[in-house]
Formats: structure tokens, C-alpha cells, sequence
């Protein structure tokens, strides 16, 4: 019966313990999140602004042959450096509107634009200017090398023929 007793009250105590720990872990999260927010970099999140467009194999062609720069965000469900910078492009989306169109493709669900662009990595950004492809920004790079990127590009002085990654 005492060891009964002691059993509940240990899985009892476990269990405050958890409850406490799932509070305070919390608080960690959101504070990390307001001090990344503040210096510019990636916060793993969703943020309520507007959807980037969804691609497949069908728009795709369409959706890049689009005058000025267009951005093609390879990702996939299960990366979590893709979920990072799901908000940082629906930033950039919003902030130059009419310069850059960015676009998301699954690359789980359409493989075919992975094979042909040589896409072994995730997240992976191909970038296009009036339907040209340029090059591609492989990582969770954050929003100041896209934006050096598009002034380069606007400006002219990305040589084509050096490429980036």
C-alpha cells in the first residue's frame, strides 16, 4: 500500500514537474522569438500575412516566365530550415511588390522541377529575371542576402554569366 502511495504521488509530482517545465519552455520560445524578430533573423513560425502562390509542375513554367525577378521557394513538410524562412519570404513578397514575385514549390510532391534544376538541397531558391534563370540561394540565408541580391539584380550588376549560390 506505501509503495502504491509513493508510485502516485512521484506520477503526480512528474506531472506538475512537466506542466511547469511546458510553461517556462514556452516563455523561453517566445522571448527568443521577439529578440530574432528584432535582429533580422529567421524565426521558425507561421506569421498571418498573405500566401506565397503554390506551384506545380503545370504553373510553374507560367509562374517563372514572369517579367522582373521571380523566386521560387523549394521546400518541403518536414524541413524545418524551410519553415524558417516561410515568413521571411512572405516578408519580402509583401515588401517588394511589383519588383519580386515569389513562389513556393513542394519539391515532395513535385520532384520533376528538382531533377531538372538539380535540387539535393532544401530550402532552395532558384531565381529567375524575365523568364531567365540565374541561379539558385541554397539555405535558411535569412532576408539581407535577398535583398542585396534583388538590388544587384535591379541594378544590373549581377554578371550572368558568374552565377551565384
Amino acid at each position: 500500500m506505501i509503495e502504491q502511495f509513493k508510485s502516485v504521488c512521484e506520477k503526480l509530482t512528474h506531472s506538475l514537474w512537466c506542466h511547469i517545465m511546458d510553461d517556462e519552455l514556452e516563455r523561453i520560445r517566445k522571448d527568443k522569438m521577439l529578440k530574432m524578430v528584432k535582429n533580422d533573423m529567421p524565426v521558425v513560425g507561421t506569421f498571418h500575412v498573405e500566401e506565397l502562390a503554390e506551384l506545380n509542375d503545370q504553373s510553374f513554367e507560367d509562374f517563372t516566365k514572369q517579367q522582373g525577378i521571380v523566386v521560387v521557394d523549394c521546400w518541403a513538410v518536414w524541413c524545418a530550415p524551410c519553415r524558417t524562412m516561410e515568413p521571411i519570404m512572405k516578408q519580402l513578397s509583401k515588401e517588394w511588390v511589383g519588383k519580386v514575385t515569389i513562389g513556393k514549390l513542394n519539391v515532395d510532391q513535385h520532384p520533376r522541377i528538382a531533377m531538372k534544376y538539380g535540387i539535393s538541397s532544401i530550402p532552395n531558391f532558384l531565381v529567375f529575371q524575365n523568364g531567365k534563370f540565374l541561379g539558385n540561394v541554397v539555405g535558411a540565408v535569412g532576408k539581407k542576402p535577398f535583398e542585396k541580391l534583388f538590388k544587384k539584380i535591379l541594378s544590373g550588376e549581377l554578371d550572368k554569366r558568374e552565377g551565384y549560390s
